[in-house]
């Protein structure tokens, strides 16, 4: 009976890791603007509540039809929604056939499948307190809709992707899961004092200061994630609007010029890119003034350099850009070797130096400033002294890409 319900949690322990992948980057930017980091307790307890969404939800749907067709010929008895209240009571008693005695009903499939049903979304209860700090009828409420989604889901066929309901709509689920919810929240009173306070404005007076290494690759990649995508869709779009051809032929120049925008335009003006932006860090000098054209050009070129070259490497593999052969066969090689120059340089420099300065801020005399959340009112202070701030060329306090 049991391996019904455990296919469901295997199909979730699968799917997980895909799930977690596509919300990584934004659930991190998130926690930066909400908290001042991507990391803690709560992104553990985030996460397991996907988890537990997931796998509530496959519980709910799965297993599914092997034979579309024979099965809709065959099962009939999910084409009406069960909507008798409390039906359950006398499935359980006629399956106990006069013997209610616990050990007997402990071995019925129907005693069970009710109490499963009870426990289905007593997590979501808990979460919702814990995580989301909701009241118990806000709880009820999302709870509520939460099973009649599951409940429609199974009564359309997976939302009409089978010919025929493969699942009954039964209201009794409606009012045990609904029921376990408010039971979870009832208990989660007592387990919030063993767990660690969920404080969100606590930790961003804490953590919003620094700039660490995973601040600032979660920076580099939103960048590179949001660059692609525009220029994606607007490479995409010339194509519908015109045709393949004319879309192929002006790839490169609009993802060039969309480049300069995103990594050296939009800092110029704004002291930002998108990414940095996203978690609220901004370019500036050490003693957190504007950072002039030169320092910002220079930064870019030395960050961004590997990047190009692949860019250039790329264009000229797909023939959106011709080279020559010399050019060609070192244009990858290039690249990589550049990345590990750069990149291989400035990282254990940021993570283990003792300033965590990397060379292109020394030479930049550039730095990365924490900024304050838009919704946060609260004065930013200044950024700390250094002795060699005012330096005009080199020495900036720690920073980085």
């Amino acid at each position: 009976m049991f391996e019904t319900y455990l296919l469901p949690v295997e199909a979730a322990v699968s799917l997980f890791p895909l799930v977690a992948a596509l919300i990584m980057v934004p659930v991190a930017i998130r926690g930066y603007r909400r908290r001042g980091r991507a990391g803690g307790w709560p992104v553990l307890v985030f996460y397991s509540f996907v988890f537990y969404l997931t796998a509530a939800f496959l519980q709910t749907v799965m297993p599914l039809p092997v034979d579309t067709d024979g099965h809709c010929a065959t099962s009939r008895y999910a084409e009406s929604p069960q909507l008798d209240p409390f039906a359950f009571r006398g499935t359980i008693a006629t399956a106990a056939e006069g013997d209610r005695s616990p050990a007997n009903l402990l071995t019925l499939t129907p005693t069970w499948t009710t109490i499963l049903n009870a426990v289905l979304l007593l997590p979501l209860g808990v979460y919702l307190r814990y995580r989301l700090r909701q009241g118990l009828i806000a709880t009820v409420v999302l709870a509520f809709l939460t099973s009649l989604f599951f409940e429609m889901t199974q009564f359309t066929g997976l939302w009409f992707v089978y010919e025929c309901p493969y699942r009954q709509f039964n209201v009794d689920d409606l009012i045990l899961n609904t029921a376990g919810a408010g039971a979870g929240w009832l208990l989660a009173g007592p387990l919030i004092r063993m767990l660690p306070a969920n404080d969100p404005l606590a930790e961003r007076d804490r953590y919003w200061s620094r700039v660490t290494l995973t601040r600032r690759a979660l920076a580099f990649l939103a960048d590179l994630t949001g660059w692609l995508v525009v220029w994606t869709l607007t490479t995409g779009l010339l194509a519908v609007a015109t045709d393949w051809t004319t879309g192929r032929e002006h790839a490169f120049a609009i993802g060039t010029a969309l480049g300069a925008l995103w990594f050296w335009l939009l800092p110029l003006a704004t002291g930002s890119t998108p990414g940095k932006r996203a978690v609220l860090l901004r370019v500036a000098r050490p003693n957190g003034r504007r950072a002039g054209p030169l320092r910002l050009t220079a930064r870019t070129c030395l960050v961004y350099a590997p990047l190009a070259l692949a860019w250039l490497a790329l264009a000229d593999r797909t023939s959106a850009l011709t080279l020559p052969d010399d050019a060609t066969r070192l244009l990858p090689y290039s690249a990589a070797a550049l990345a590990a120059l750069v990149w291989g340089l400035a990282v254990p420099s940021i993570a283990l130096g003792r300033d965590h300065r990397a060379f292109y801020e020394r030479w930049s005399a550039t730095q990365n400033i924490p900024l304050r959340a838009r919704h946060d009112h609260r004065a930013a202070p200044p950024p700390a002294p250094t002795a060699d701030a005012s330096a005009s060329a080199v020495g900036p306090p720690p920073s980085g890409r």
